[in-house]
Protein backbone atom coordinates (compact mmCIF):
# COMPACT_ATOMS: atom_id res chain seq x y z
CA UNK A 1 0.00 0.00 0.00
CA UNK A 2 1.27 3.51 -0.70
CA UNK A 3 1.81 4.68 2.87
CA UNK A 4 4.35 7.38 3.79
CA UNK A 5 6.73 5.79 5.26
CA UNK A 6 11.89 -11.18 9.67
CA UNK A 7 13.72 -12.85 10.72
CA UNK A 8 12.38 -14.62 13.87
CA UNK A 9 15.89 -15.09 15.19
CA UNK A 10 16.25 -11.32 15.32
CA UNK A 11 13.78 -11.10 18.16
CA UNK A 12 15.60 -13.28 20.64
CA UNK A 13 18.03 -10.74 22.09
CA UNK A 14 18.04 -7.19 23.37
CA UNK A 15 21.26 -6.52 21.50
CA UNK A 16 21.20 -5.53 17.86
CA UNK A 17 21.40 -8.61 15.69
CA UNK A 18 23.16 -8.33 12.38
CA UNK A 19 23.69 -10.97 9.74
CA UNK A 20 27.37 -11.18 8.90
CA UNK A 21 28.58 -13.72 6.36
CA UNK A 22 27.01 -17.12 6.92
CA UNK A 23 26.54 -16.56 10.65
CA UNK A 24 24.48 -14.33 12.87
CA UNK A 25 26.52 -11.73 14.68
CA UNK A 26 25.41 -9.79 17.78
CA UNK A 27 26.85 -6.31 18.19
CA UNK A 28 26.16 -3.81 20.95
CA UNK A 29 25.42 -0.28 19.78
CA UNK A 30 28.73 1.11 21.13
CA UNK A 31 30.79 -1.13 18.86
CA UNK A 32 28.79 0.05 15.89
CA UNK A 33 29.44 3.70 16.70
CA UNK A 34 33.18 3.11 16.66
CA UNK A 35 33.01 2.04 13.02
CA UNK A 36 31.13 5.03 11.62
CA UNK A 37 32.16 7.15 8.68
CA UNK A 38 32.19 10.66 10.27
CA UNK A 39 30.47 12.20 7.25
CA UNK A 40 27.48 9.94 7.82
CA UNK A 41 26.83 11.24 11.33
CA UNK A 42 25.42 14.53 10.02
CA UNK A 43 21.88 14.21 8.71
CA UNK A 44 20.09 16.59 6.43
CA UNK A 45 23.06 18.45 4.96
CA UNK A 46 21.49 19.83 1.79
CA UNK A 47 23.56 20.63 -1.30
CA UNK A 48 26.16 17.96 -0.55
CA UNK A 49 26.12 14.23 -1.16
CA UNK A 50 25.66 12.23 2.02
CA UNK A 51 26.88 9.08 0.28
CA UNK A 52 28.45 8.34 -3.09
CA UNK A 53 28.74 5.37 -5.39
CA UNK A 54 32.57 5.43 -5.39
CA UNK A 55 32.62 5.41 -1.58
CA UNK A 56 30.28 2.40 -1.42
CA UNK A 57 32.06 0.51 -4.16
CA UNK A 58 35.46 1.09 -2.58
CA UNK A 59 34.14 -0.01 0.80
CA UNK A 60 32.82 -3.18 -0.84
CA UNK A 61 36.09 -3.92 -2.62
CA UNK A 62 38.24 -3.60 0.51
CA UNK A 63 35.76 -5.23 2.93
CA UNK A 64 37.80 -8.41 3.19
CA UNK A 65 40.84 -6.37 4.25
CA UNK A 66 39.25 -3.77 6.51
CA UNK A 67 36.46 -5.88 7.96
CA UNK A 68 34.11 -2.94 7.29
CA UNK A 69 31.24 -4.59 5.49
CA UNK A 70 28.37 -3.01 3.59
CA UNK A 71 25.53 -2.44 6.05
CA UNK A 72 22.10 -3.08 4.59
CA UNK A 73 18.98 -2.21 6.58
CA UNK A 74 15.89 -4.14 5.50
CA UNK A 75 12.55 -2.66 6.53
CA UNK A 76 9.46 -4.83 5.95
CA UNK A 77 6.66 -2.36 5.30
CA UNK A 78 4.21 -1.35 8.01
CA UNK A 79 3.79 -2.60 11.56
CA UNK A 80 3.92 -6.11 13.07
CA UNK A 81 0.16 -6.28 13.70
CA UNK A 82 -1.50 -3.61 11.58
CA UNK A 83 -1.18 -1.47 8.50
CA UNK A 84 -0.62 -2.21 4.86
CA UNK A 85 -2.95 -3.29 2.14
CA UNK A 86 -5.05 -6.46 2.29
CA UNK A 87 -6.82 -8.54 -0.33
CA UNK A 88 -9.07 -11.41 0.72
CA UNK A 89 -6.90 -13.35 3.19
CA UNK A 90 -3.62 -11.81 2.00
CA UNK A 91 -1.91 -9.25 4.21
CA UNK A 92 0.89 -7.13 2.81
CA UNK A 93 2.52 -6.72 6.23
CA UNK A 94 3.04 -10.51 6.47
CA UNK A 95 4.04 -11.21 2.87
CA UNK A 96 6.75 -8.54 2.97
CA UNK A 97 8.31 -10.19 6.02
CA UNK A 98 8.51 -13.45 4.05
CA UNK A 99 10.24 -11.66 1.19
CA UNK A 100 12.57 -9.84 3.58
CA UNK A 101 13.55 -13.12 5.24
CA UNK A 102 14.57 -14.55 1.89
CA UNK A 103 16.54 -11.44 0.96
CA UNK A 104 18.29 -11.45 4.34
CA UNK A 105 19.35 -15.06 3.76
CA UNK A 106 21.02 -14.23 0.45
CA UNK A 107 22.78 -11.19 1.84
CA UNK A 108 23.86 -12.88 5.06
CA UNK A 109 25.51 -15.69 3.12
CA UNK A 110 27.71 -13.08 1.41
CA UNK A 111 30.81 -12.14 3.41
CA UNK A 112 30.72 -8.53 2.23
CA UNK A 113 27.35 -7.65 3.77
CA UNK A 114 25.95 -7.13 7.24
CA UNK A 115 22.17 -7.20 7.35
CA UNK A 116 19.88 -5.61 9.91
CA UNK A 117 16.12 -6.31 9.85
CA UNK A 118 13.72 -4.01 11.70
CA UNK A 119 10.92 -6.44 12.51
CA UNK A 120 9.37 -9.87 12.20
CA UNK A 121 5.68 -10.71 11.79
CA UNK A 122 4.86 -10.45 15.48
CA UNK A 123 7.19 -7.82 16.93
CA UNK A 124 9.93 -5.31 16.30
CA UNK A 125 13.59 -6.14 16.58
CA UNK A 126 14.14 -5.35 20.30
CA UNK A 127 16.87 -2.84 19.49
CA UNK A 128 14.43 -0.77 17.43
CA UNK A 129 11.59 -1.16 19.89
CA UNK A 130 13.87 0.18 22.63
CA UNK A 131 15.11 2.97 20.38
CA UNK A 132 11.56 4.10 19.56
CA UNK A 133 10.62 4.34 23.24
CA UNK A 134 13.78 5.73 24.80
CA UNK A 135 14.57 8.02 21.89
CA UNK A 136 11.06 9.32 21.23
CA UNK A 137 11.82 12.94 22.11
CA UNK A 138 15.08 12.91 20.15
CA UNK A 139 13.28 11.43 17.12
CA UNK A 140 10.59 14.10 17.34
CA UNK A 141 13.21 16.84 17.57
CA UNK A 142 15.10 15.33 14.64
CA UNK A 143 12.01 15.27 12.41
CA UNK A 144 10.98 18.81 13.36
CA UNK A 145 14.48 20.18 12.83
CA UNK A 146 14.74 18.60 9.38
CA UNK A 147 11.29 19.83 8.41
CA UNK A 148 12.03 23.37 9.59
CA UNK A 149 15.36 23.44 7.77
CA UNK A 150 13.79 22.29 4.52
CA UNK A 151 10.92 24.76 4.84
CA UNK A 152 13.44 27.54 5.42
CA UNK A 153 15.33 26.59 2.27
CA UNK A 154 12.09 26.40 0.29
CA UNK A 155 11.10 29.88 1.54
CA UNK A 156 14.49 31.24 0.51
CA UNK A 157 14.09 29.70 -2.95
CA UNK A 158 17.07 27.40 -2.55
CA UNK A 159 14.99 24.21 -2.73
CA UNK A 160 11.85 23.56 -4.77
CA UNK A 161 8.78 21.94 -3.27
CA UNK A 162 7.86 19.02 -5.55
CA UNK A 163 4.37 17.44 -5.41
CA UNK A 164 3.97 13.68 -5.34
CA UNK A 165 4.14 12.04 -8.75
CA UNK A 166 1.82 9.33 -7.40
CA UNK A 167 -0.51 10.16 -4.47
CA UNK A 168 0.10 8.40 -1.15
CA UNK A 169 -1.83 7.96 2.06
CA UNK A 170 -0.50 9.76 5.09
CA UNK A 171 0.98 7.61 7.83
CA UNK A 172 -0.59 7.93 11.29
CA UNK A 173 1.47 10.03 13.71
CA UNK A 174 2.95 7.15 15.70
CA UNK A 175 3.80 5.21 12.53
CA UNK A 176 5.41 8.28 10.99
CA UNK A 177 7.47 8.77 14.15
CA UNK A 178 8.81 5.22 13.95
CA UNK A 179 9.72 5.76 10.30
CA UNK A 180 11.64 8.89 11.20
CA UNK A 181 13.20 6.88 14.01
CA UNK A 182 14.39 4.26 11.52
CA UNK A 183 15.92 7.04 9.40
CA UNK A 184 17.67 8.56 12.41
CA UNK A 185 18.93 5.16 13.54
CA UNK A 186 20.27 4.41 10.05
CA UNK A 187 22.23 7.68 10.08
CA UNK A 188 23.67 7.11 13.55
CA UNK A 189 24.71 3.52 12.90
CA UNK A 190 26.35 4.10 9.53
CA UNK A 191 23.95 2.15 7.34
CA UNK A 192 24.96 2.15 3.68
CA UNK A 193 21.78 0.94 1.96
CA UNK A 194 18.17 0.97 3.18
CA UNK A 195 15.55 -1.14 1.40
CA UNK A 196 11.89 -0.82 2.38
CA UNK A 197 9.90 -3.85 1.21
CA UNK A 198 6.25 -3.33 0.19
CA UNK A 199 3.39 -4.62 -1.92
CA UNK A 200 1.21 -2.16 -3.77
CA UNK A 201 -2.47 -1.27 -4.03
CA UNK A 202 -4.62 1.68 -4.95
CA UNK A 203 -8.12 2.93 -4.02
CA UNK A 204 -10.88 1.23 -5.99
CA UNK A 205 -14.63 0.72 -5.63
CA UNK A 206 -14.66 -3.05 -5.13
CA UNK A 207 -11.72 -4.01 -2.96
CA UNK A 208 -12.82 -7.67 -3.00
CA UNK A 209 -11.95 -7.85 -6.69
CA UNK A 210 -8.53 -7.65 -8.27
CA UNK A 211 -7.61 -4.22 -9.58
CA UNK A 212 -6.50 -3.24 -13.05
CA UNK A 213 -2.85 -2.44 -12.39
CA UNK A 214 0.03 -4.87 -12.04
CA UNK A 215 3.79 -4.84 -11.71
CA UNK A 216 6.61 -3.56 -9.52
CA UNK A 217 8.10 -0.11 -9.06
CA UNK A 218 10.91 1.44 -7.02
CA UNK A 219 10.56 4.76 -5.20
CA UNK A 220 13.73 6.81 -4.65
CA UNK A 221 14.48 10.17 -3.00
CA UNK A 222 13.75 13.28 -5.04
CA UNK A 223 16.84 14.62 -6.79
CA UNK A 224 17.40 17.57 -4.43
CA UNK A 225 18.04 15.26 -1.48
CA UNK A 226 21.59 14.45 -0.47
CA UNK A 227 21.24 10.70 -1.00
CA UNK A 228 19.29 10.93 -4.27
CA UNK A 229 21.95 10.29 -6.91
CA UNK A 230 23.41 7.22 -5.26
CA UNK A 231 19.95 5.87 -4.44
CA UNK A 232 19.06 6.02 -8.13
CA UNK A 233 22.28 4.25 -9.11
CA UNK A 234 21.65 1.38 -6.71
CA UNK A 235 17.94 1.19 -7.55
CA UNK A 236 18.63 1.06 -11.28
CA UNK A 237 20.71 -2.10 -10.90
CA UNK A 238 18.00 -3.76 -8.81
CA UNK A 239 15.34 -2.60 -11.26
CA UNK A 240 17.20 -4.12 -14.20
CA UNK A 241 17.37 -7.52 -12.50
CA UNK A 242 13.73 -7.56 -11.42
CA UNK A 243 12.53 -6.39 -14.85
CA UNK A 244 14.02 -9.45 -16.53
CA UNK A 245 11.41 -11.65 -14.88
CA UNK A 246 8.69 -9.42 -13.49
CA UNK A 247 6.42 -6.78 -15.03
CA UNK A 248 7.00 -3.10 -14.39
CA UNK A 249 3.99 -1.29 -12.95
CA UNK A 250 1.50 -0.18 -15.59
CA UNK A 251 -0.13 2.37 -13.30
CA UNK A 252 0.07 5.83 -14.93
CA UNK A 253 3.07 7.84 -13.68
CA UNK A 254 4.38 4.76 -11.91
CA UNK A 255 5.06 3.03 -15.22
CA UNK A 256 8.43 4.78 -15.45
CA UNK A 257 9.57 2.07 -13.04
CA UNK A 258 11.83 4.21 -10.86
CA UNK A 259 9.87 7.07 -9.31
CA UNK A 260 11.35 10.05 -7.47
CA UNK A 261 9.43 11.16 -4.38
CA UNK A 262 9.95 14.05 -1.97
CA UNK A 263 7.30 13.14 0.62
CA UNK A 264 7.82 9.47 1.48
CA UNK A 265 9.30 9.29 4.97
CA UNK A 266 10.74 5.83 4.27
CA UNK A 267 13.15 7.16 1.66
CA UNK A 268 13.99 10.39 3.44
CA UNK A 269 11.29 13.05 3.60
CA UNK A 270 12.93 16.37 4.63
CA UNK A 271 16.31 14.87 3.70
CA UNK A 272 16.34 12.62 6.77
CA UNK A 273 18.30 9.66 5.33
CA UNK A 274 22.00 9.61 4.50
CA UNK A 275 22.18 6.08 3.07
CA UNK A 276 21.23 5.02 -0.42
CA UNK A 277 17.53 4.41 0.11
CA UNK A 278 14.62 2.93 -1.81
CA UNK A 279 11.10 1.63 -1.34
CA UNK A 280 10.33 -1.32 -3.58
CA UNK A 281 6.71 -2.10 -4.40
CA UNK A 282 7.17 -5.69 -5.57
CA UNK A 283 3.73 -5.95 -7.16
CA UNK A 284 0.06 -5.41 -6.40
CA UNK A 285 -1.26 -7.54 -3.57
CA UNK A 286 -4.13 -8.95 -5.64
CA UNK A 287 -1.90 -10.25 -8.46
CA UNK A 288 -2.34 -13.93 -9.26
CA UNK A 289 1.20 -14.95 -8.25
CA UNK A 290 0.41 -14.08 -4.62
CA UNK A 291 -2.90 -15.96 -4.41
CA UNK A 292 -1.58 -19.49 -3.91
CA UNK A 293 0.65 -19.83 -0.79
CA UNK A 294 3.19 -22.21 -2.38
CA UNK A 295 3.48 -20.17 -5.56
CA UNK A 296 3.68 -16.95 -3.56
CA UNK A 297 6.58 -18.26 -1.49
CA UNK A 298 8.44 -19.34 -4.63
CA UNK A 299 7.84 -15.98 -6.30
CA UNK A 300 8.87 -14.01 -3.21
CA UNK A 301 12.06 -16.04 -3.00
CA UNK A 302 12.79 -15.28 -6.65
CA UNK A 303 12.13 -11.57 -6.10
CA UNK A 304 14.53 -11.65 -3.17
CA UNK A 305 17.22 -13.32 -5.28
CA UNK A 306 16.90 -10.79 -8.09
CA UNK A 307 17.07 -7.93 -5.56
CA UNK A 308 20.25 -9.40 -4.11
CA UNK A 309 21.80 -9.88 -7.55
CA UNK A 310 20.88 -6.32 -8.51
CA UNK A 311 22.46 -4.95 -5.35
CA UNK A 312 25.57 -6.98 -6.09
CA UNK A 313 25.60 -5.64 -9.66
CA UNK A 314 25.93 -2.12 -8.28
CA UNK A 315 28.96 -3.06 -6.22
CA UNK A 316 30.69 -5.40 -8.62
CA UNK A 317 28.78 -6.16 -11.80
CA UNK A 318 31.66 -8.03 -13.39
CA UNK A 319 31.90 -10.33 -10.39
CA UNK A 320 28.25 -10.74 -9.45
CA UNK A 321 27.47 -14.22 -8.14
CA UNK A 322 25.59 -16.68 -10.28
CA UNK A 323 22.86 -19.04 -9.19
CA UNK A 324 23.33 -22.14 -11.29
CA UNK A 325 23.47 -21.47 -14.99
CA UNK A 326 20.16 -19.64 -15.13
CA UNK A 327 20.42 -17.02 -12.33
CA UNK A 328 17.02 -18.02 -11.00
CA UNK A 329 15.62 -20.20 -8.23
CA UNK A 330 13.03 -21.58 -10.66
CA UNK A 331 15.53 -23.45 -12.85
CA UNK A 332 16.84 -26.08 -13.17
CA UNK A 333 13.68 -28.06 -12.53
CA UNK A 334 12.71 -31.65 -13.18
CA UNK A 335 9.31 -32.11 -14.84
CA UNK A 336 7.94 -35.55 -13.96
CA UNK A 337 4.18 -35.40 -14.48
CA UNK A 338 1.85 -34.22 -17.23
CA UNK A 339 0.56 -30.65 -17.13
CA UNK A 340 -2.97 -30.11 -18.34
CA UNK A 341 -5.54 -27.37 -18.66
CA UNK A 342 -7.46 -26.28 -15.54
CA UNK A 343 -5.13 -27.88 -13.01
CA UNK A 344 -4.30 -26.02 -9.82
CA UNK A 345 -1.36 -23.59 -9.80
CA UNK A 346 1.86 -25.55 -9.36
CA UNK A 347 5.63 -25.31 -9.22
CA UNK A 348 5.72 -27.37 -12.42
CA UNK A 349 3.91 -24.62 -14.29
CA UNK A 350 5.87 -21.84 -12.59
CA UNK A 351 9.16 -23.38 -13.69
CA UNK A 352 7.69 -24.09 -17.13
CA UNK A 353 6.90 -20.39 -17.46
CA UNK A 354 10.42 -19.53 -16.36
CA UNK A 355 11.88 -21.92 -18.93
CA UNK A 356 9.70 -20.53 -21.71
CA UNK A 357 10.65 -17.00 -20.65
CA UNK A 358 14.30 -17.99 -20.78
CA UNK A 359 13.66 -19.31 -24.28
CA UNK A 360 11.98 -16.06 -25.35
CA UNK A 361 8.48 -17.43 -25.96
CA UNK A 362 6.87 -16.32 -22.69
CA UNK A 363 5.07 -14.00 -22.64
CA UNK A 364 3.88 -14.95 -26.13
CA UNK A 365 4.07 -12.45 -28.99
CA UNK A 366 1.64 -9.58 -28.53
CA UNK A 367 1.50 -9.97 -24.74
CA UNK A 368 3.47 -8.42 -21.91
CA UNK A 369 4.66 -9.62 -18.52
CA UNK A 370 1.73 -7.66 -17.07
CA UNK A 371 -0.63 -9.82 -19.18
CA UNK A 372 1.30 -13.00 -18.50
CA UNK A 373 3.12 -13.01 -15.16
CA UNK A 374 5.05 -15.84 -13.57
CA UNK A 375 1.96 -17.17 -11.81
CA UNK A 376 2.14 -20.97 -11.82
CA UNK A 377 -1.23 -21.05 -13.62
CA UNK A 378 -1.57 -23.02 -16.84
CA UNK A 379 -3.71 -20.49 -18.68
CA UNK A 380 -3.90 -19.11 -22.23
CA UNK A 381 -0.53 -17.31 -22.01
CA UNK A 382 1.30 -20.48 -21.04
CA UNK A 383 -0.50 -22.66 -23.58
CA UNK A 384 0.32 -20.22 -26.40
CA UNK A 385 3.98 -20.04 -25.40
CA UNK A 386 4.09 -23.82 -25.01
CA UNK A 387 2.78 -24.26 -28.55
CA UNK A 388 5.75 -22.26 -29.85
CA UNK A 389 8.14 -24.47 -27.88
CA UNK A 390 6.45 -27.66 -29.13
CA UNK A 391 6.57 -26.45 -32.73
CA UNK A 392 10.27 -25.66 -32.38
CA UNK A 393 11.01 -29.23 -31.25
CA UNK A 394 8.36 -30.87 -33.41
CA UNK A 395 6.60 -32.68 -30.59
CA UNK A 396 3.70 -34.79 -31.80
CA UNK A 397 0.26 -35.31 -30.27
CA UNK A 398 0.79 -33.13 -27.19
CA UNK A 399 -0.98 -29.97 -28.24
CA UNK A 400 -2.11 -27.97 -25.20
CA UNK A 401 -0.51 -30.32 -22.67
CA UNK A 402 2.96 -31.04 -21.35
CA UNK A 403 3.29 -34.73 -22.16
CA UNK A 404 6.27 -37.05 -22.02
CA UNK A 405 7.94 -35.85 -25.22
CA UNK A 406 7.66 -32.21 -24.19
CA UNK A 407 8.92 -33.02 -20.70
CA UNK A 408 11.91 -34.83 -22.17
CA UNK A 409 12.87 -31.73 -24.13
CA UNK A 410 12.32 -29.46 -21.13
CA UNK A 411 14.39 -31.69 -18.87
CA UNK A 412 17.20 -31.93 -21.38
CA UNK A 413 17.40 -28.12 -21.60
CA UNK A 414 16.37 -26.89 -18.17
CA UNK A 415 16.35 -29.94 -15.93
CA UNK A 416 19.06 -31.26 -13.65
CA UNK A 417 20.49 -33.32 -16.49
CA UNK A 418 20.52 -30.36 -18.87
CA UNK A 419 22.09 -27.90 -16.46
Amino acid sequence: MKLIFAIVILLASSALIIFSGASVKVLESQSLNQELNPQKMIAGAFFTKSITAPYLQHKFNVASTTGQKIRVLLVPGHEPHFGGTEYKDLKERDLVVDLTQELAKYLSADDTFEVIVTRGKNSWNPQFEKYFVEGKKAIEDFAVAQRDEMNRLIKEGKISKVPDVVPHNDAPGDVALRLYGINKWANEYGVDVVIHVHLNDYPRKRVTRAGEYTGFSIYVPEKQYSNAETSVEVSTKIFNRLAKLFPVSDMPKEDMGIVEDQELIAIGSFNTVNAASMLIEYGYVYESQFANPKIAQAVLKEMALQTYLGLHDFFNEAGSPTVGVHDTTLLPFEWKTAIKKNQNPSQDVLSLQAALMKRGSYPPAGSSKNDCPLSGTFGPCTRTALAVFQKEFDTQGERGVVGKETRDWLNSLYGEVGR
